[in-house]
């Protein structure tokens, strides 16, 4: 069977949440949908998760950057290997690139640099959409199996990767 970008979700979503964050479904963020969020005390992480563009999911992280403080493309670790050989594209932006191997095991392949684009009014609303007040709240919510699924009350949050097969 082939991999799909939802085989992605579950190692990436541990892989944040070991480093201490909470982690999102299917965040809008001005008018784009980001894969995951991950959310901690200091700061939003966004990222976009590809099976195979990695071109595609850079042009999407840099949009992430507006809210985000931080922005990644997450690939399996053949498709990573293969972006790293163009790693200009991603320093150039300041995209950071996770690989997933086989194992489920994510490599933090490139850095992220600080984004250049984050506007602090839309990083401001996306945690108060999610259920803060600013920057250095403490962030408590459910966790799902895999990761918090939405009920319908979370505005610019939707349905999707959150679902679980």
């Amino acid at each position: 069977m082939p991999l799909r970008e939802r085989d992605l979700v579950p190692p990436v979503v541990e892989h944040f949440r070991g480093l201490g964050y909470e982690v999102f479904a299917e965040v809008e963020i001005a008018s784009r949908w980001a894969d995951l969020l991950a959310m901690g005390a200091e700061d939003v992480v966004a990222v976009e998760l590809k099976v195979r563009d990695w071109r595609r999911a850079v042009r999407q992280a840099m949009a992430y950057q507006l809210a985000a403080d931080r922005s990644f493309v997450a690939l399996p670790l053949r498709r990573a290997q293969e972006a790293y050989r163009r790693r200009h594209a991603f320093e150039v932006e300041g995209i950071g690139l996770l690989a997933v191997d086989a194992e489920g095991r994510v490599r933090t392949v490139l850095p992220s640099a600080p984004s250049p684009r984050r506007m602090p009014p839309l990083t401001e609303a996306v945690r108060r959409r999610l259920g803060g007040t600013g920057p250095r709240d403490a962030w408590r919510g459910p966790f799902g199996k895999e990761f918090p699924k939405t009920d319908g009350s979370r505005r610019g949050v939707r349905k999707g990767l959150s679902e679980t097969d």
